[in-house]
């Protein structure tokens, strides 16, 4: 076991905490790499990101505040109201904790044995459970110091904040352990198929960057999805790809990546990574019964399904499948077909990197058509004429519109390039798609509305900044049973000011850790003098002020990350268009 100090990573959490420079931070980390050993670099990566492993294994410590709370009285042997008034004025329980230990010293453990204690504690489980969460923690903060105590507290609840965004990780691996862009890219690559920040960190520290390059994908292990960029017309298309296309049409569902292993266990997970096989006990039978092969991972789309009608439906009644009880019931409900478009890994050979006709013609061999697995429906040419024809049946059908993909172009695992184009019938108007944004703050409402929050900050993420940028307020399309959800979904998040990586110059009544993502729409982008988004590119009367969305409208909350939502560069290029357009 190494023996680098968990007081030590606390101070470097420090560091990161006081700066919101992303170029600061990757120098923070690249100095610190060097100086831990593989295993507490692959600790540090979950740690620094306040989680306990990558995300598709949903480790939760499963400690609410006044749990925490309990367990700080346990430990400092003090009277929990005193905590409670103190929290009340801080705010922030990391801070309380830090006061009561201010004058003490911790025993020196090790980050892997800090580590190995909340893992410890995640696990416990069955009759009794919370009780014993409770003593472990308080053992835990009784041997540790009040700077690593609020660290271990604050990711306990979940309020870590230090703002190391993935790309900035990377860089900061990168810088530590290569020579910069060329290294960053094939970290990137790593991370994309690999999904895990430790098991990145873990190899490049101990093999280095030669051998990160090399990684192939896990059956069992969530491979980051490939994404699409959008065209304001079809005839656009021609430009980005040459040749023949597959035309395929965009169903409104949700998108599911299928791990088939040899011994027949069967997991799927969602665009984020959740495992959400317990979900769709159906696909999972669907599947043992259409797969003619040892193991593969695929993808597809989940849609429902009226059988009375034989048509699909939207993807608000498929949501009401993700639950945790009830299942068999709504499987009955509410029936689902899964539109197989693509496979990633079969019979112990990676095909990432092998064309579209290859992986349709594998997917085609080794899978065939039960009663709820599908392909989706699909047409080979390089005729403009029939794209669009394709495209007005595809409307005609109920889909949102078409995929358009390079037939010879390989997958590129979480990435949005140009191999892969979406269109929808809206796209024909000056503004009709919607954006993936982030929620940074809030106003108070009034009326129906003065007990939950009015209208919604949003921002968008810049991955070469690390930076939010606001981009518009929204209000509208808010129904009673939103507006009753917000401050149960938004107030774990609340800060007292301003999150460090948050630009705008608009002021809110709240103000929220970037994490909670939703989907609007909006009639026009236009200049503002209180938005930032591409503010470095726009000029402005006035002396400052970046784009802005004219009237938007809330459609819903997004299963997403904040790192991927709809980012700056598109809403810049988007913008530019129109201009041009117009």
């Amino acid at each position: 076991m190494s023996n680098t100090k968990f007081l030590k990573l606390a101070e470097v959490f420090t560091y990161l905490e006081k700066t919101s420079s992303n170029l600061a931070m990757i120098d923070i980390l690249a100095d610190f790499f060097p100086q831990i050993s593989s295993q507490e670099a692959k600790i540090t990566a979950y740690l620094l990101r306040g989680n306990l492993g990558p995300s598709y294994e949903s480790l939760d410590f499963g400690l609410a505040l006044k749990m925490t709370v309990k367990a700080i009285a346990y430990s400092e042997k003090i009277d929990i109201k005193k905590i409670e008034n103190l929290l009340q004025e801080t705010g922030d329980l990391g801070l309380v904790i830090e006061e009561f230990k201010k004058n003490k010293k911790g025993k020196g453990l090790s980050i892997e044995e800090v580590f190995k204690k909340m893992i410890e504690i995640a696990k416990i489980g069955g009759e009794g459970s919370q009780e014993k969460k409770i003593i472990y923690l308080a053992d835990l903060l009784s041997e540790v110091s009040g700077i690593e105590a609020k660290y271990i507290i604050r990711m306990i609840l979940g309020t870590l904040r230090l703002g190391v965004g993935e790309m900035t990780f990377l860089q900061g691996l990168a810088r530590a352990f290569g020579k910069g862009k060329e290294q960053k890219e094939i970290l990137e690559y790593a991370f994309n198929i690999l999904s895990d920040l430790g098991e990145v960190a873990f190899v490049v520290s101990k093999w280095g960057i030669k051998k990160i390059g090399e990684v192939e994908p896990k059956v069992g292990v969530p491979i980051r999805m490939m994404l699409a960029n959008r065209v304001e017309n079809l005839k656009e298309v021609s430009k980005h790809i040459s040749g023949n296309v597959s035309v395929e049409g965009k169903y409104d569902g949700e998108r599911i990546q299928a791990h088939i292993k040899k011994n027949g266990e069967i997991s799927l997970f969602s665009r984020q990574h959740e495992n959400i096989t317990h979900q769709y006990p159906d696909i999972i039978k669907g599947l043992k019964e259409s797969f003619k092969g040892k193991e593969a991972i695929i993808e597809g789309e989940v849609v429902a399904f009226d059988k009375n009608e034989n048509k699909n439906l939207s993807f608000q009644i498929l949501m009401s499948r993700r639950r945790k009880h009830k299942i068999e019931e709504y499987v009955q409900k509410i029936p689902v077909r899964y539109f197989l478009f693509d496979l990633l890994y079969l019979n112990n050979e990676n095909y990432l990197n092998k064309s579209l006709k290859e992986r349709k013609f594998a997917l085609e061999k080794f899978f065939k058509k039960t009663k709820n697995i599908t392909f989706a429906e699909y047409v080979i040419t390089d005729n403009f004429l029939k794209t669009e024809n394709y495209f007005n049946d595809s409307i005609k059908k109920g889909n949102e519109g078409v995929m358009v993909k390079d037939f010879s172009g390989i997958y590129q695992a979480g990435t949005r390039g140009w191999l892969w184009i979406k269109f929808k019938k809206e796209y024909e108007k000056d503004l009709a798609d919607t954006f993936d944004l982030v929620v940074v703050g809030a106003l108070y409402g009034s009326g129906r509305r003065a007990k939950t929050y009015g209208s919604l900050l949003v921002a968008s993420y810049d991955p070469e900044t690390n930076e939010y940028y606001s981009f518009t307020k929204v209000g509208t399309g808010l129904t009673d049973e939103n507006l009753a959800k917000l401050p149960k979904i938004l107030d774990k998040y609340k800060l007292e000011n301003k999150h460090k990586l948050v630009k705008t110059y608009m002021n809110v009544d709240v103000w929220f850790e970037p994490k909670i993502v939703i989907e609007i729409s909006g009639a026009e982008i236009t200049v503002s003098p209180v938005h930032t988004v591409a503010e470095n590119k726009i000029k402005t009367t006035g002396k400052q002020g970046g784009l802005a969305l004219r009237f938007p409208k809330f459609l819903r909350l997004r299963e997403k990350t904040p790192e991927d939502t709809t980012t700056v560069k598109e809403i810049y290029e988007l913008y530019k268009g129109i201009k041009k357009r117009n």
